[in-house]
């Protein structure tokens, strides 16, 4: 048996044992209380009042079950006003047994399982039995108030049997819920009973108030019913507000703050009983993709239907939260690290598959970075940390679950890190371009060049653009780091031929900037690049924000002459869309739908039918991602017009671009290693 199977296997039977043992205690104890009382006696009931009560509550438990919660599970409803007062009206047996009829009728209906409604109703029992043991101590068997008096005596049994009931019912609550959720049964009964004290002591006290009220005249019901109700929606109100401050308002997760008490908490227990657990970082891949193209109200429900599966996929014990944005985060106790990867690749595949959002399929990937207690850190900032970093590589190599390494190379630097270090880069020209031909299939001739940005950390070397350029686009960094990279681009390219074409990415931040377009107009007039030689290469999502300041933007560029393009085409949710909101010279398909091409008629199909499109449109096609001759045969018999990717050559330096140009005066068709040679 392995390490995982063992601990799943010791915390399952745990749990069942302790329900087990509730309801033996539970129903071992309502029959002692049952017995005393028919042997006892229990007086002379006023059985009008109990009956209202009876029905009332009845009515409270099978429509409110759950209408106050404390911590992770407990609950308080005004059926506990309802059912002491049956305790102090003279017969607990009735009471009890309303009780658990009732709950077990409500647990059925809201479809709970077979465990939890067992569980409910018997730990109910029991806190029921045990205060009524407590009246019997006392030699109470007969109602309370039965003389409309009560002596001190009474009163004290009365107060002690309302704290045992309450003592009684968050004990086995948090113990159970300390041992689904592998944390110390001390942090559970405080977490627990800080949210449920004042509400719990409230309901119980409205008992006797009620009884006494309700013995004096029938008719005084509606008036504590009042009363009742105000207590109601204080302590209802009062717990919301508990509720917001730990709980994240779309998904209803924990939130940050919340998370890191959980995470507090567990490391404490977890040091002092040297146990193991694991922590999960998780990003959905394509959520800005789907937020910028079908709204924000999609995204809404996007988080909350991706919330739901991970608290379907997830073990009980796990605490889930929303960090922000679209970033969650798991905690799992008692977890062995190899039980740990174990779930996460159980939930990815969970995850993978597409969410229904409105009535429709969609589909956004996941990354999960992965950390293990005390092995990737000994106090909850390392942790997190460290399954961030691994969350990042996860999402830089596309592989879906990374495990925290501390190699200490780039791709374990994590996004704090790394913004951190992005404003000093700028200023430090750590940053340098190198270009990548793209070449006129009919002609064979080197055209244009696009400039890919990279980052030259001093610790850490080589950083692709995929690690930082989306940390930049959170912040004003975005727009420095532009006018870098063209100054850049146009001063390379302005030694070379005066026909050679520069293509520069653009982020939807710049465009969205109103001197944007004009600010790129005057640098391109200080050194004198003309204009047409500059091409600006957009996504889809470029027209998903504020699409008026975008379009502007961009006519403002074209106006001027500089050219246009749509990177990536053919991976959005509205690429026809986006060629009828925009005008451009030219589309990119995306390597995807290329590298495929030559094996899947499918893809083929698809680069058919988008050159065709295009060229109806008086548009150009670059096709990206070319890497070997069947794809350029393939191409040229399509009717593309450019290509680029490495079966020309990969990215290079300005230097040795300007080896390649001087040495094959912009011809392709040479091999890969033959450009190599020559640069």
């Amino acid at each position: 048996m392995t390490d995982s199977t063992t601990s799943a296997t010791r915390s399952g039977h745990g749990v069942e044992w302790l329900i087990a043992a509730t309801a033996v205690a539970g129903t071992l104890l309502s029959a002692i209380v049952a017995y005393v009382e028919f042997s006892s006696g229990h007086g002379d009931i006023d059985w009008p009042l109990f009956v209202i009560i009876a029905v009332l509550l009845v009515a409270t438990e099978t429509k409110s079950s759950t209408w106050m919660r404390f911590g992770n599970g407990g609950a308080v409803t005004a059926s506990w006003t309802f059912t002491f007062a049956l305790m102090l009206l003279g017969s607990p047996t009735v009471a009890i047994g309303v009780m658990a009829a009732t709950t077990i009728a409500a647990d059925v209906m809201d479809r709970k399982e077979a465990r939890k409604v067992i569980f409910n109703s018997a730990q109910i029992s029991l806190s029921l039995a045990i205060g009524a043991l407590v009246l019997f101590a006392f030699g109470i068997h007969e109602p309370l108030f039965g003389d409309g008096t009560i002596s001190t005596s009474r009163a004290l049994a009365m107060i002690l049997s309302g704290c045992v009931v309450f003592g009684t019912n968050g004990i086995v609550i948090c113990r159970l819920l300390a041992t689904i959720e592998g944390t110390t049964f001390i942090a559970m009964m405080r977490d627990g009973f800080a949210l449920s004290m004042s509400a719990d002591a409230a309901m119980l006290a409205m008992a006797p108030i009620l009884v006494i009220t309700a013995q004096q005249n029938l008719l005084m019901l509606p008036l504590i019913g009042t009363a009742t109700f105000f207590v109601y929606q204080t302590a209802r109100q009062a717990i919301q507000r508990a509720h917001e401050a730990n709980h994240d308002p779309l998904t209803q997760l924990l939130n940050r703050r919340a998370f890191s008490g959980e995470l507090d908490d567990f490391v404490q227990s977890a040091a002092a009983t040297s146990k193991f657990g694991s922590v999960y970082v998780l990003d959905l891949d394509r959520f800005k993709e789907v937020n910028d193209r079908l709204g924000h109200r999609t995204g809404d429900h996007v988080l909350q239907a991706f919330a739901e599966r991970l608290i379907e996929s997830l073990p009980e014990r796990a605490a889930i939260a929303r960090l922000g944005g679209d970033e969650f985060a798991v905690l799992l106790p008692g977890s062995t690290p190899r039980e740990a990867i174990d779930i996460a690749g159980r939930l990815r595949s969970r995850l993978d598959a597409p969410l229904t959002v409105d009535g429709f399929p969609i589909s956004t990937g996941t990354s999960i970075g992965v950390s293990h207690f005390p092995l990737h850190g000994s106090t909850p900032s390392e942790l997190l940390h460290s399954a961030d970093v691994a969350m990042y590589r996860a999402k830089r190599f596309r592989s879906g679950i990374e495990v925290y390494e501390a190699l200490g190379t780039t791709q374990q630097k994590g996004r704090v890190t790394l913004l951190a270090d992005l404003a000093d880069a700028i200023e430090n020209e750590e940053f340098e371009l190198y270009y990548q031909p793209q070449v006129d299939m009919r002609t064979g001739r080197i055209v244009s060049l696009e400039a890919l940005l990279r980052w030259n950390h001093p610790k850490h070397g080589l950083v692709l653009p995929g690690e930082f350029v989306g940390l930049a686009e959170q912040t004003d960094l975005i727009g420095p780091l532009t006018d870098l990279v063209i100054l850049r681009a146009i001063t390379d390219v302005g030694a070379l031929d005066p026909t050679m074409r520069i293509a520069v990415n653009i982020s939807t931040r710049n465009l969205q900037d109103r001197h944007f377009a004009g600010a790129v107009l005057a640098l391109l007039a200080a050194h004198s690049f003309e204009p047409g030689r500059l091409e600006v290469e957009i996504t889809e999502s470029a027209m998903a924000l504020e699409p008026e300041l975008t379009t502007a933007s961009l006519d403002q560029l074209r106006s001027a002459g500089v050219s246009v393009a749509i990177d990536d085409f053919g991976t959005g949710y509205s690429s026809f869309a986006t060629l009828r909101e925009l005008t451009v010279d030219r589309i990119k398909i995306d390597r995807s739908f290329i590298t495929h091409a030559t094996s899947q008629p499918r893809d083929r199909q698809i680069v058919r039918s988008v050159v065709e499109l295009a060229h109806s449109l008086d548009l150009e096609v670059v096709a990206e991602g070319v890497e070997t001759t069947e794809v350029w045969t393939m191409l040229e018999e399509l009717d593309c017009d450019v290509a680029q990717g490495y079966l020309i050559t990969e990215p290079m330096d300005i230097a040795a671009v300007t080896a390649v140009l001087d040495v094959l005066p912009r011809r392709s068709g040479q091999s890969r290693a033959q450009i190599e040679a020559i640069a």
